[in-house]
């Protein structure tokens, strides 16, 4: 009952092999490391490095990355892999041959006795992710660091974390401070089919000290955290806390109280690029990861298309008009983060104008995004709203809370193909798939737990096994297994029968009404 499935699984019911207190590692220390990471804290055994430990860790450069193999004998555990992301993935495969129970974060007393298995595995997809939203509504950074746990025991390895909104800032700027003074708390929440707003402040942000902490524990478990600073819309807190940087900045600015697409964006004068550039330095300070989100969606060009200094600056640009501003800005932008040997990634917006060389498309729209930046050469992440926004409801229940719109089920999640239409020779150019939790109506982890399992579940099998022989029927007596893992993590999953109690509506305040489902994100 593995999940995701591996390639290859071969049991041997015959045999078994009993995780004893005096068990011992045989292998490199870092390789050790990870072994004890996982599987101490459930478990409560120390295992020492010793050689001739019967958790036996073996390299073999042969194979490709993230590929790992996994043999249960009577004698022992033997883990063989060619990198530390293939022991991780090793290492959570064993978990859950495990009981359920390993997975607390204390011993509870199971017996420790895996089944005579031999495992051979390796991932469909290189870019396996999970977007979350944290400056709709600000998380505990705990939650955060509980995020990778969870999506690492899952086999995603990249956690795109949306750091910047019209909502909140998230992320400490050490040479602009006022983003996180202002910029990052809002004085209410108000839903925009809502009257009135709730009249409770928020916010919250991340210290860089922080974040670094957080990239330090993604990487030990096979996670790189993708950063995101959003430009050049979606900037209402930005221009609070920064006026000049906007097009009218004597009108005056707030943070976004409320939910949706405005038409403040940024101005992109010399002065303003400073500013862009000076926060992507602390921002590749921070975050070590190769790929950069920038952003890069929902973008009026209402008011550069109003503005006489914005038509005066794409002239002097040898623009054709305002309306290639953005196409400037997100050159210029991945030219600049390419001389310091990163990659630009954005929302498939960034290529509405034309593609963008050394860029990478996050198709969200939906998946012929993909197909036209694969046709255009680019490499590209299927993202598509249609089955990979979690906000959308999980069912077409009444009973369902408040969402944004849209219907995505687990049944639904699990039919996504990234290839679909997509010619073979352009295969190679579809890095992978993500999940997206935009967090407009998730105000509480709780929330978040409900929207993202076990639709994440679903969407880690589509993003890392094979499509062959792939099925509902068969998929789903593992998922409804796999959920007393969960429920030992402590995940408030939906069920697959219903909505939890708790979860239930109720009244028409607590749900979006009917004529807003077929919304898109806002």
């Amino acid at each position: 009952m593995l999940l995701p499935r591996p390639r290859s699984v071969s049991r041997r019911p015959d045999v078994s092999f009993t995780l004893t207190p005096d068990l011992a590692v045989d292998g490199p220390p870092g390789w050790a490391g990870i072994a004890r990471r996982l599987l101490s804290p459930g478990t409560g055994l120390e295992l020492p490095r010793a050689e001739g430990g019967a958790l036996r860790l073996r390299a073999d450069e042969e194979l490709p990355v993230e590929a790992y193999r996994l043999v249960v004998d009577a004698d022992g555990i033997t883990i063989t892999a060619g990198d530390d992301a293939g022991v991780n993935w090793a290492v959570q495969t064993l978990r859950q041959l495990l009981p359920a129970a390993v997975l607390r974060p204390a011993p509870s007393g199971a017996a420790l006795v895996v089944e005579g298995v031999e495992v051979d595995d390796a991932p469909v997809y290189a870019w396996r992710g999970v977007h979350l939203d944290v400056a709709r509504h600000f998380m505990p950074l705990a939650d955060v660091f509980r995020m990778v746990d969870l999506i690492a025991l899952h086999k995603y390895n990249v956690l795109h974390l949306h750091l910047t909104e019209d909502q909140g800032w998230r992320f400490e700027s050490k040479r602009y401070p006022r983003l996180q003074e202002v910029a990052s708390w809002r004085r209410e929440t108000r839903r925009p089919a809502d009257a009135e707003g709730d009249g409770t402040p928020h916010g919250g942000f991340y210290t860089q000290d922080q974040l670094r902490a957080l990239v330090a524990y993604a990487g030990q478990r096979g996670v790189t955290v993708v950063p995101e600073l959003e430009f050049p819309g979606h900037v209402c807190g930005v221009l609070a806390a920064y006026p000049e940087l906007g097009n009218h900045p004597e009108t005056g600015y707030a943070t976004a109280t409320t939910f949706g697409i405005f038409d403040e964006v940024l101005n992109l004068d010399d002065a303003t690029m400073k500013v862009v550039y000076d926060l992507f330095e602390e921002l590749l300070d921070v975050f070590p990861s190769r790929y950069v989100h920038v952003g890069g969606d929902e973008c009026p060009r209402t008011e550069w298309l109003a503005s006489e200094d914005a038509a005066r600056l794409a002239a002097s640009r040898g623009l054709s008009g305002p309306d290639q501003l953005q196409r400037w800005f997100t050159t210029e932008l991945g030219a600049w983060l390419a001389e310091r040997g990163r990659i630009l990634v954005g929302w498939d917006e960034i290529a509405d104008d034309g593609p963008v060389a050394d860029s990478v498309v996050m198709a969200w729209r939906d998946s012929s995004y993909g197909r036209a930046a694969t046709a255009a050469g680019l490499p590209t992440v299927m993202a598509p709203m249609t089955h990979l926004y979690f906000d959308f409801y999980p069912s077409d229940s009444d009973d369902e809370q408040y969402a944004i719109g849209g219907l995505s089920t687990v049944e639904n999640v699990y039919g996504f193909d990234p290839l679909d239409g997509i010619p073979v020779e352009s295969h190679p150019l579809v890095l992978g798939t993500q999940c997206q939790l935009w967090t407009e109506y998730m105000p509480t982890t709780r929330r978040v737990d409900y929207m993202l399992f076990p639709r994440a579940c679903a969407h880690a099998e589509v993003a890392w096994s094979t499509p062959e022989g792939r099925s509902w029927d068969e998929f789903e007596p593992r998922l409804t297994a796999h959920l007393e893992r969960l429920d030992a993590l402590g995940v408030d999953y939906r069920p697959l029968t219903g909505p939890r109690p708790w979860q239930q509506g109720g009244t028409g305040r607590l749900r979006r009404p009917d004529a807003h489902r077929q919304g898109v994100r806002a």
